[in-house]
């Protein structure tokens, strides 16, 4: 119990291990999730999960630059790579944006 306090611990004072978590987390699912077996399984869900990539696309490089203890070009070379990943998808990612809004709206309009 004592190691589960201290864990709570360094990730309240840490966040940057609460990013590197959740991206490990994600990407773990999405690697689980990558089979041809799992693609006719998931069916139209499996686009759904493996969109989270664009998440772990913006976490992963906020979770760098918080972990450096000095400003150093390398992960902000990543973080600008990144960014420029996300704008050749910029199309994709604001449809999936207004999709999701859309869903929120109808549930919270119910």
């Amino acid at each position: 119990m004592n190691n589960l306090a201290l864990l709570g611990k360094e990730l309240i004072t840490r966040p940057y291990l609460t990013l590197g978590i959740i991206s490990w987390v994600i990407l773990l699912a999405l690697a689980f999730t990558s089979t041809q077996a799992m693609q006719r399984k998931l069916g139209k869900h499996w686009q759904q999960l493996h969109n989270f990539v664009y998440l772990v696309a913006i976490l992963a490089p906020i979770h760098y630059l918080w972990s450096v203890k000095i400003i150093s070009p390398q992960p902000l070379i990543y973080a600008g790579l990144a960014v420029l990943l996300l704008a050749l998808r910029y199309k994709k990612l604001r449809s999936l944006f207004n999709r999701l809004r859309k869903q929120v709206h109808n549930k919270l309009s119910v």
